[in-house]
C-alpha cells in the first residue's frame, strides 16, 4: 500500500521556463493540462532585478492566471471567483475585475519572491500570462504548476 505524500501525489509541471523580462511585450507560459486533478496551484518565482527601471502607478508587471474554454476555442481570463489567493483577496484592488490578475509588481520589493494561485474554475487547461505597463524595471521570472488530488496514484514513483 503506498502512502499518499508529497512527492507520489502530485503532479508537476512546467509553467514558464526562466526567463527575462525585458521589454513591454506579454510572455505567455506552457499549456498545463489539468485532465485527472482535483487541483491545480500556479506558483511563480519572480528573481531578482536585472537593470534599474522604474515602478509606479504608470510603470507594473501583472501576473495572471488564463483558462482555456473549449467551447469557445480560445483562452479567457479567470474570474475572481476562480482563483484561490492571499495576495489580492475579495476585497482587493482587482476583486471586480474579469482579468485573471492575481498579483501586480508594482515595486522593487517584488522581486526575490515567491506567488501562487490556486484555480478552481471549470475548464481543464491553464497557463499563466505577465504582462507590462509602462517600463518597469527589468526581472527575472520562472513557474511550476502543482496538480494534486490525482485520480490515480502514485504519480511520481519514488526510486
Amino acid at each position: 500500500m503506498s502512502i499518499r505524500d508529497g512527492y507520489s501525489n502530485f503532479g508537476f509541471f512546467n509553467a514558464m521556463s526562466p526567463i527575462t523580462l525585458t521589454d513591454a511585450t506579454a510572455e505567455t507560459g506552457y499549456t498545463v493540462d489539468t485532465k485527472g486533478y482535483e487541483t491545480a496551484t500556479m506558483v511563480v518565482y519572480v528573481g531578482s532585478c536585472t537593470s534599474a527601471g522604474a515602478f509606479g502607478a504608470a510603470n507594473f508587471w501583472q501576473l495572471m492566471l488564463e483558462h482555456y474554454n473549449s467551447t469557445a476555442a480560445a483562452w479567457s481570463e479567470c474570474y475572481p471567483s476562480q482563483m484561490i489567493h492571499s495576495v489580492v483577496g475579495q476585497n482587493g484592488a482587482y476583486s471586480g475585475l474579469d482579468s485573471g490578475i492575481f498579483q501586480s509588481l508594482v515595486e522593487v520589493t517584488a522581486r526575490s519572491t515567491i506567488y501562487a494561485v490556486g484555480y478552481k474554475g471549470p475548464h481543464r487547461f491553464i497557463r499563466l500570462r505577465i504582462s507590462c505597463e509602462g517600463a518597469p524595471s527589468l526581472f527575472s521570472v520562472a513557474a511550476i504548476c502543482v496538480c494534486g488530488n490525482p485520480a490515480n496514484w502514485p504519480v511520481n514513483t519514488p526510486v
